[in-house]
């Protein structure tokens, strides 16, 4: 492993941790309101949903290509391989966020998290071509990614779960 990459290792073993055991955390406050999100008025909630888990996901697979052995070139490549492949679902499910009646919550709220979005993917491969090209200062702004994204996909679970209990189907099972 460069030098670069190698102080970066206990960072990148914290994210994998940390977005492994929130995605586990998801699964199970998803399964509890499964009813509110297959609901056919509720797609601005499952787009929510899937960008949460998209984001703990994508902070996953930082963390793990940040461990591998291999020169920032390469490292850099990778990175934007995954935001190319992140990007997909994201798209489709901005597409209804944007489209978002406000289920729970002002419509201008989901409009908001759907916009932030978009600037994270820019700094994100911003800061992946940054790293291909041989940059070690963006290693910098590669490891801001799932920090700030951890800490927007847990406001955006607690925003998800109270926008699940108000639309009136978030109840659990009697």
């Amino acid at each position: 492993m460069q030098e670069p990459q190698l102080v970066w290792h206990d960072f990148n073993v914290s994210v994998v941790t940390a977005c492994a055991a929130l995605l586990g955390l998801l699964f199970v406050a998803l399964s509890l309101h499964l009813r509110a999100l297959t609901a056919p008025r509720n797609a601005e909630l499952r787009s929510v949903a899937r960008t949460v888990f998209l984001g703990y996901v994508t902070g996953l697979g930082m963390g793990f290509l940040g461990l591998v052995p291999q020169p920032l070139g390469p490292y850099g490549i990778e990175l934007l391989g995954l935001f190319l492949i992140a990007l997909i679902p994201f798209t489709v499910a901005a597409r209804t966020g944007f489209r978002a009646t406000g289920v729970g919550y002002d419509r201008r709220v989901t409009v908001l998290q759907f916009g932030a979005g978009i600037i994270f993917f820019l700094v994100s491969f911003g800061a992946a071509l940054a790293v291909a090209l041989g940059n070690e200062s963006a290693l910098v702004v590669v490891g801001g990614i799932p920090l700030l994204g951890l800490l927007w996909g847990v406001y955006n679970t607690y925003e998800l779960l109270f926008r699940i209990a108000a639309s009136g189907e978030g109840d659990l099972p009697r």
